[in-house]
């Protein structure tokens, strides 16, 4: 991963240009449904763009990079995942928000000084963040400057042309967005408009190992078939820094009792990958209690998926909840504790 720091003088652009991203004030007659795309010259990757700040709660703009970046982005739009849910998993996108100054860390506050740009209101400062799923979300590298720098002149552009014309955006092909492009003209950029159909991003993740000398060992004990399991396994949103590049987060494996919110098994874990994780606690827990649950609960489709050979062997059925009141309770309370900290 490139974490080449980026130079004064491009900070210095970046963030006058967030200056007058800000002025336009787009949030007023942008929604986070009006997405809009620009090709990033140097790679050919489709930036695709989301105003915050209609509904009042944040505002700002979102680059949402690439078919896994739009995805995402969709997915929260469509309610299949939720803020506070596994949102560090799936969100993949460069990040300009206006903040109070309390929302600022020491890097942010010295690169707005060392800018040499005035910010007369201190509710309103800009907090650049480079979200990666699995990472911490964390300050823009060069390369991520030199993106954002040309995504953020061709939004404000794009911004003042839909405050003319609400229906800039408009077509009727599905999937398809309205996108600006460069064209290299004798070494000069020269940008023009095109609707383009977005790539699918298939996500695929590879099935839980089936740990068959464990399930016959524990069947063996003929165990009870009894409660409502509640469990997940998601990114946990604490830093982990080993001073060498961005911090990432650990995965969270919480398993609750569904019926009386007892906390069944948690652990963190500095692996990547859920399926190395969510079968041998699974396999853990059932064999500890001597206990299968006669139907296990996951707020994530993606769970569902990896989990379907172990779940077959044991005959346990899954079902998606996007709420899960007892999980949820116990996940924000570990949140809670480590904010603490």
């Amino acid at each position: 991963m490139n974490e080449k720091t980026p130079s004064q003088e491009q900070l210095k652009e970046l963030y006058s240009l967030a200056g007058k991203f800000e002025q336009l004030k787009c949030w007023e007659c942008m929604e986070d449904s009006d997405i809009f795309g620009v090709i990033n010259p140097e790679n050919g990757e489709t930036g695709y763009a989301c105003v915050l700040g209609n509904a009042e709660q944040a505002y700002g703009i979102n680059i949402y990079l690439g078919p896994k970046g739009i995805a995402g982005y969709l997915k929260l739009l469509n309610g299949e995942i939720y803020e506070g849910n596994n949102l560090f998993a799936t969100q993949y996108c460069l990040s300009l928000t206006f903040e109070p100054d309390s929302f600022l860390d020491d890097k942010d506050i010295r690169t707005i000084h060392e800018s040499g740009l005035i910010w007369k209101n201190k509710e309103m400062l800009p907090i650049f963040r480079s979200y990666i799923p699995g990472y911490y979300p964390w300050h823009l590298t060069e390369e991520e400057v030199r993106f954002f720098t040309t995504y953020l002149q061709q939004s404000i552009e794009v911004c003042k042309r839909f405050k003319k014309n609400s229906e800039l955006f408009t077509t009727s092909e599905p999937n398809t967005y309205f996108v600006r492009v460069p064209l290299n003209s004798n070494n000069v950029l020269v940008w023009h408009d095109e609707f383009i159909k977005a790539k699918l991003f298939n996500e695929e993740e590879e099935p839980v190992y089936v740990n068959e000398l464990k399930i016959k060992r524990i069947l063996k004990k003929f165990p009870q078939r009894v409660g409502i399991w509640e469990l997940g396994c998601e990114f946990f949103p604490i830093s982990i820094n080993n001073k060498k590049s961005r911090p990432f987060m650990p995965l969270s494996f919480l398993c609750v009792d569904g019926s009386t919110g007892e906390i069944l098994a948690q652990n963190l874990s500095e692996m990547r990958k859920r399926q190395l994780i969510v079968g041998e606690e699974i396999l853990g827990l059932i064999e500890k209690r001597n206990i299968i649950p006669e139907v296990i609960f996951v707020n994530n489709k993606i769970l569902v998926k990896i989990l379907d050979p172990l779940i077959k062997v044991l005959e346990i059925p899954i079902k998606f909840e996007k709420i899960m009141p007892f999980y949820n309770e116990a996940e924000n309370a570990m949140i809670g504790f480590f904010d603490k900290r």
